[in-house]
């Protein structure tokens, strides 16, 4: 179906992942399914031996309650936690780049009677800010805003509610002394940019990174309606959510990026498989340059034992969600919606896998294991593949 379809704003290819010439692939896409990893997934890869091709495989279905509908190659995915990096982190990369901030710049100077000093833009990148890992800002929020239908207050006002319950949180530790996974960290990163673009960060990403890069597809999708009234069909549904009023499907899941207004620095980007793709056939092609790229992805040296770069995570451990094929110099991000990116720069090649795993609960964790084999079984067919 895909075969020599062009795109209006990239020239690129978008062809059918085969199951001839990936068959150990299609057996685990399809093993996913039938087992109830995902009601849907499709996957992609790009590789710069064919660097005007983007590969992609779709199977199943993209939402399963009220109706079936079926997946498609060019089905738009919640990314959830991969916004961190197809936007917060690589907009940061292409300030430091353009010197508008530094690494190291302080964010107590963009924000009046912060008293948290010592966190620099790296600490925010790389999780260790001394930040606690998540909090549920969502339920703050409607408190501060005294209101039940949250959706119905204007984002803007929503935004600057966020940004004052979020800035006076106390921290855990001291900035730079432990690496703990944060959404946090990634909410302030983007209030800090808002305040460097003088835009808010969802317009900042689109007209700076995203438009720059020729990807025309991406969006943040602002939530000022209930559910009901605010289906988008091509998307992968999500959570049945009953307390706010049925699936999800085009309406961020993240709730904290929810009671925001549907943006914010650690979720709420929407993407197909193409448009990522796409942005990381982008970033190894020079979109960057080396020295800001390799600054991007080299692991953090401090604290001892981080596995994290500035903003990307790297394979870890005998569980890795790479599984066993991808080197340590690999970059990418998973998603809790059931999406993930990963880019081996060594091995030239990009693989996206998108799943609607949460659909239509987020209880289901088979996703851990489903991860790790899809990545292995595509990582050997593309060796069989060389060696024909």
């Amino acid at each position: 179906m895909l075969e020599g379809v062009m795109t209006k704003s990239t020239h690129f290819r978008m062809k059918n992942l085969s199951e001839d010439a990936y068959p150990l692939t299609w057996q685990v896409l399809r093993s996913g399914v039938e087992t109830g990893v995902a009601p849907g997934v499709v996957a992609g890869l790009w590789s710069k031996k064919e660097p005007d091709c983007f590969f992609i495989a779709a199977l199943g279905n993209r939402c399963v309650l009220p109706a079936a509908m079926p997946m498609l190659p060019d089905t738009v995915f919640d990314l959830s936690s991969v916004s961190k990096v197809f936007g917060t982190a690589t907009l940061a990369a292409m300030l430091v780049e353009r010197k508008w901030i530094d690494w190291d710049t302080e964010i107590g100077s963009f924000f009046q009677q912060y008293l948290r000093s010592g966190i620099r833009v790296r600490h925010l990148l790389g999780h260790t800010a001394g930040f606690s890992a998540w909090e549920p800002f969502w339920q703050k929020m409607r408190h501060v805003l005294s209101v039940e239908r949250i959706e119905r207050v204007p984002v803007e006002e929503r935004q600057r509610a966020m940004r004052d319950v979020v800035l006076n949180l106390k921290l855990l530790g001291r900035p730079g002394e432990h690496c703990v996974y944060s959404d946090i960290s990634f909410l302030i990163l983007g209030f800090v940019l808002e305040e460097v673009t003088q835009m808010p960060l969802d317009r900042a990403v689109k007209t700076m990174l995203w438009d720059s890069m020729g990807i025309e597809g991406a969006f943040y999708k602002r939530v000022t309606k209930s559910v009901n009234e605010d289906t988008l069909d091509v998307a992968a549904a999500t959570e049945n959510c009953p307390w706010r009023g049925g699936v999800l499907q085009g309406q961020v899941h993240d709730d904290n990026c929810w009671a925001m207004g549907g943006y914010g620095g650690h979720a709420g980007a929407f993407a197909s498989a193409r448009e990522i793709l796409h942005f990381s056939k982008r970033l190894m092609m020079g979109f960057l340059t080396k020295e800001t790229l390799n600054a991007m992805w080299s692991r953090i040296p401090e604290p001892p034992g981080c596995e994290r770069t500035l903003g990307w995570d790297t394979p870890s451990g005998s569980d890795s969600a790479t599984g066993r094929s991808f080197s340590p110099s690999s970059v990418g991000h998973l998603g809790f919606t059931g999406t993930s990116l990963w880019i081996d720069p060594g091995a030239e090649i990009a693989v996206v896998l998108l799943t609607n795993r949460v659909h239509p609960s987020r209880d289901n964790m088979k996703i851990k294991g489903f991860r790790p084999r899809f990545h292995d079984a595509l990582r050997d067919d593309l060796a069989r593949n060389i060696g024909n």
